[in-house]
């Protein structure tokens, strides 16, 4: 060792912690999650301890037609005396879904977070706030929902 000398020796030691940082980098890379399974993650967390709440879906705001983005459900609803406005990306769970529930105006249990409110679900692989159209019901255009003639817009987010 006392022949390698001390220049030697401080290369030697400075390649190693660098091999061992670019080892630990990439090790740690590779356990990272993928941006599809935090949003998995995240609905699930949603889900366990998720408030519930009334909502209503709405059309794309965007001024394109037909919606640049088929995958996102738009939707409205009430946390807390204060109204918000949020989009889920549904492509994951499509297999899911019924259409027809997806409709503009349809009512819809939105769960979310009660730490922060504005983070919400409309559905995730164990739970679907998205409601089926019973025999018997039609959708009115504005979201309320009518059975045998009466209106229930009560069950609808109040805009301010």
């Amino acid at each position: 060792m006392a022949a390698m000398g001390i220049p030697t020796l401080l290369t030697t030691i400075t390649a190693l912690a660098a091999l061992a940082t670019a080892g630990f980098l990439r090790w740690r890379r590779s356990r990272q999650k993928s941006p599809a399974e935090r949003e998995r993650a995240r609905r699930l967390a949603v889900n366990l301890m998720g408030r519930l709440t009334d909502g209503v879906l709405f059309d794309d705001p965007s001024p394109q037609s037909p919606s640049p983005n088929p995958d996102l459900l738009f939707y409205r609803y009430r946390a807390a005396g204060i109204e918000y406005t949020a989009a889920q990306d549904i492509a994951a769970l499509r297999h899911l879904i019924d259409p027809a529930s997806c409709r503009p105006g349809a009512l819809a249990t939105v769960k979310y977070d009660p730490r922060r409110p504005s983070n919400s679900i409309l559905i995730c692989e164990l739970w679907s706030g998205l409601h089926r159209k019973r025999e018997g019901e039609r959708q009115h255009g504005k979201g309320e929902r009518l059975s045998d003639g009466e209106p229930h817009s009560d069950w609808l987010p109040q805009r301010s």
